[in-house]
């Protein structure tokens, strides 16, 4: 299985609980896991990070207002402090 989505790519919640959701980033493609494919994102407004599956989030239409940079130190930033979205 490969990656659907890319890192820099903007994404949404598939199943958003608000009528108006955050616009995500993707930080990191993960290694496939017993869960399926996932990712690290980033949240665009409060640059909050967590992991995701593939099927919990879909592309987004627009980009976001204030992209999040995506460097090298980015990507190689610790996880521990990462929690499921």
């Amino acid at each position: 299985m490969t990656h659907r989505f890319e890192v820099g790519q903007t994404v949404l919640p598939a199943h958003p609980r608000r009528s108006n959701p955050d616009t995500y980033v993707i930080v990191q493609a993960l290694p496939k896991t017993s869960h399926g494919l996932q990712y690290r994102i980033r949240a665009v407004s409060s640059a909050a990070e967590c992991v995701v599956q593939e099927t919990q989030i879909k592309k987004a239409h627009v980009e976001p207002r204030h992209p999040t940079k995506v460097t090298r130190e980015n990507k190689n930033d610790s996880m521990s402090h990462l929690v499921w979205c």
